[in-house]
């Protein structure tokens, strides 16, 4: 068929740069499609910031564009059996799912522990340009945050759990797990450092380096899912779990005052929280273990 394969046997840095060249396209691809209609209509001195539904659907074409198109066209291009490529060609099993699920749960509160440590980051003075650009970008980006936030209402909850949780979940996944980490396989056999390698780029990807710590550590444990399962699906599934508790603390105006939930936690409470948090990271674990053994079992009845 048309480009099957076409590139299947080249070099993992070939493929590396094709890779990048249609991200890159389709970045500024999916931007033009929804922007340039925005400003046509509204004029060039419009503010994308003061309107919150259209940044949504901004956030929505970006995510297919940037990430989840340039994955599949990537696995057509470089793979003679594109759903064995992007390891998308079965489900997994609703047990598997529901482990993966506790682990999220568990994992949640060391996230925020390291997340909280990682916003103390303070470079040297030497460094400070570099530490004012992050402050922008982190600033930046909260703002984007907030305004895709803002709002009340069952409808605009749903409008972020499907913008926010399900398609940056899915999309983010195609592309770093799915195609890029399939890449640095093709590199290097030594799986631990091609999970690690891909979980630093996820994180540098997202310009947020004050969260830079606790993404990386999420990306890499959605490269071990993969790895274990040789189930896209399942590092999805937790990506999206993981989004969803985030947009649904963040939603409720109850959740938001309940530092236990939104992670940021107040010197009094610190001690208790890092015991908690200690407690369920030893749980989280164990629940790995299980992951693991589930995931064989599984892969060798399908055998």
């Amino acid at each position: 068929m048309f480009l099957k394969g076409i590139f299947a046997d080249k070099s993992a840095v070939f493929q590396l740069m094709i890779l990048l060249l249609l991200v890159l396209f389709g970045s500024i691809f999916s931007s033009l499609l929804v922007v340039t209609p925005f400003y046509l209509f509204y004029g060039m001195q419009a503010d994308l910031m003061q309107h919150p539904d259209l940044m949504r659907l901004i956030q929505l074409f970006s995510a297919i564009g940037t990430f989840l198109l340039p994955a599949l066209v990537f696995a057509w291009t470089c793979s003679y059996h594109p759903k064995d490529f992007l390891s998308i060609g079965r489900f997994p099993n609703v047990h598997l799912l529901l482990l993966t699920l506790l682990s999220m749960v568990l994992l949640s509160p060391a996230i925020n522990l390291i997340g909280l440590f990682n916003r103390q980051m303070d470079l040297p003075d030497c460094l400070a340009p570099l530490e004012n650009w992050m402050l922008a970008q982190e600033e930046a980006a909260e703002q984007v945050t907030q305004l895709l936030l803002s709002g009340e209402g069952v409808i605009t909850l749903c409008a972020n759990l499907i913008v926010i949780a399900l398609a940056a979940g899915v999309t983010e996944e195609f592309l770093f797990r799915g195609a890029l980490q399939r890449v640095f396989e093709k590199w290097t056999p030594n799986h631990h450092l091609v999970i690690w390698i891909t979980a630093i780029l996820f994180s540098t990807f997202h310009l947020q380096f004050y969260g830079f710590i606790p993404r990386m550590l999420l990306g890499a444990y959605f490269g071990y899912l993969l790895y274990w399962s040789r189930n896209l699906w399942v590092p999805i599934f937790a990506h999206f779990t993981n989004n969803t508790i985030a947009v649904l603390s963040m939603s409720d105006e109850s959740l938001k005052e309940n530092e236990y939930i939104t992670g940021e936690i107040t010197a009094p409470h610190l001690f208790p929280y890092t015991v908690i948090a200690v407690i369920l990271f030893i749980l989280f674990l164990f629940c790995c273990q299980t992951i693991k053994r589930s995931a064989l079992k599984t892969l060798s009845s399908s055998k």
